[in-house]
């Protein structure tokens, strides 16, 4: 018996539409991916954030003293001076000017110097002391002098160095005179005596007492910091008021209170109080700050006074602000952007750029993100 053959037919391949139909597929995943990518890529936002500085100040007060919180010492001085001035009158006639000077040394030996002693201005114009003095090896002092001659010759200026004839040649450069304020009283005004007159004499004498006494006291510290003020004072007027008069002399007393403190124990508790104004650290302070600082109250007895630390400076925002950090923009519209930027102190403007224009939102990606800032004066 003769077996039959079953014979069964199998295709020698898949179907080519098959595998062309992945390989598409595949290609067309490919490709869109790259897409993807080019675009996510392509996306760019450039957040120009345009600021600007305002101004904050602080002020505080701090006790000066035994027990207090900064160290330094309190204390006074009695000065006295007497001053012509003339009345705001009506005629002129000559008269003699009279002024301050100051005798400076510069020798190592003390220099005494008679009544009438000479100076010598550059252009000849002769003055003499008024009273003996002796002026200080090193040192200097002040001495009230006169023209040596009636008329308005004598009402000049400050002068730089008065010369001394009556002292050696190679003396006259080193010990010799000075000036600082005008000379007046060359010639006469001849008026009556008013009110306003007494006032505006009293103001200058007053002026020149706490000049006398700031310069005085600052000899005391000199390694430290000097604030002062008059506390006390007493004038007297020689004339009475209406009376008809040439000049009239007032005779002033003051107490200048100084209270010496360390400078650099302000300028850090400057910045300290700015600081504390500062929003965490949102802001950054400029370098351009300025202190400065008053007499409040004193007490002579216990050798301390109050002082009043007023500073300012100004503020900026600054670029390293965690509020400005990138992935706070990530997915917001320009409009949100905005409203947030312009939410934050010293925010003046917010300019918004996106690529390609026609994108909505922030991208996700950090390099993608341009955030300057820029200051305005």
């Amino acid at each position: 018996m003769t077996p039959r053959r079953k014979e069964t037919n199998f295709a020698p391949n898949q179907p080519v539409r098959f595998y062309k139909f992945i390989a598409l597929t595949f290609l067309i995943i490919t490709v869109v991916l790259f897409c993807v990518i080019i675009f996510m890529s392509s996306k760019e936002a450039t957040i120009t954030v345009t600021t600007k500085s305002d101004p904050i100040d602080v002020s505080k007060y701090v006790v000066v003293g035994p027990g207090g919180e900064w160290d330094g010492v309190v204390t006074t001085t009695l000065i006295n001076e007497t001053k012509a001035f003339s009345p705001t009158g009506t005629k002129e006639e000559p008269g003699i000017a009279k002024g301050r000077v100051t005798l400076v040394n510069e020798t190592g030996y003390d220099q005494p110097l008679v009544a009438t002693t000479r100076l010598l201005t550059p252009d000849g114009i002769l003055f003499r002391l008024k009273d003996r003095v002796l002026v200080p090896a090193g040192g200097e002092i002040k001495a009230e002098v006169y023209a040596d001659a009636e008329g308005a010759s004598g009402n000049i200026g400050p002068i730089k160095k008065f010369i001394i004839p009556g002292l050696r040649e190679d003396t006259q450069k080193v010990i010799y005179a000075k000036s600082t304020e005008p000379m007046s009283g060359g010639v006469k005004t001849i008026g009556v005596l008013s009110t306003d007159d007494v006032k505006k004499a009293e103001l200058e004498l007053l002026a020149l007492l706490e000049q006398d006494g700031k310069e005085f006291l600052e000899k005391l510290k000199l390694d430290f910091k000097m604030v002062y003020k008059i506390v006390e004072q007493k004038i007297e007027n020689d004339r009475e008021i209406g009376e008809e008069v040439s000049e009239f002399n007032l005779v002033g007393e003051a107490t200048v209170l100084a209270v010496f403190y360390k400078e650099d124990i302000a300028k850090d508790e400057a910045v300290n109080l700015l600081s504390k104004r500062m929003v965490g650290n949102a802001e950054n302070l400029d370098e351009d700050y300025t202190h400065s600082i008053v007499i409040d109250s004193y007490d002579l007895k216990e050798e301390t006074a109050v002082l009043q630390l007023f500073t300012n400076g100004t503020v900026k925002l600054d670029p390293e602000s965690p509020q400005l950090e990138k992935m706070i923009f990530y997915g917001k519209t320009k409009d949100e952007v905005r409203r947030y930027l312009l939410s934050l102190d010293h925010v003046k403007s917010v300019d918004i750029k996106f690529k390609p224009a026609w994108m909505h939102t922030v991208p996700h990606v950090a390099e993608h993100v341009h955030v300057i800032i820029k200051d305005v004066e």
